[in-house]
């Protein structure tokens, strides 16, 4: 039991360090328009809806990457097995350092350039001990 409890610890302090945990639940649609305040660091999902046999999908708008990082390309989980049902993309970031991004994601078509997106979703993100002092 004891050689099971250290595996289990050891292999949670690895995941932590490879910035695969988070202790925050993912952000999801009606989060859309909040701040959230953050360790450097600290790794947090987006899960929006979405249907990409649609022709639309989510894309994320220019932010300072200088204080958030995108982990990996988007991935998308359907929820049944149902032709043309919808699903879930789920986005990875991290904070790397001080400062504020504003994370804007836009559901649109890629080629219709013309059209406003569907829907948009928008949220701050404070990093760092600027996030600390806004929060006292």
């Amino acid at each position: 039991m004891k050689n099971l409890t250290n595996i289990l610890k050891w292999s949670f302090v690895f995941l932590l360090l490879q910035g695969m945990v988070s202790c925050m639940d993912p952000i999801v649609m009606t989060d859309n328009g909040k701040t959230y305040n953050l360790s450097i660091d600290e790794v947090f999902q987006i899960q929006l809806p979405g249907n990409p046999t649609t022709g639309y999908s989510w894309r994320i708008m220019p932010y300072d990457e200088t204080v958030v990082k995108q982990l990996g390309e988007p991935s998308y989980k359907v929820n049944d097995d149902k032709i043309g049902t919808g699903g879930i993309y789920t986005f990875k970031f991290q904070t790397i350092a001080d400062g504020q991004a504003e994370l804007i994601l836009n559901y649109a078509r890629k080629w219709d350039s013309l059209t406003e997106p569907s829907r948009t979703f928008k949220i701050m993100i404070v990093s760092g001990t600027m996030g600390q002092i806004l929060e006292e």
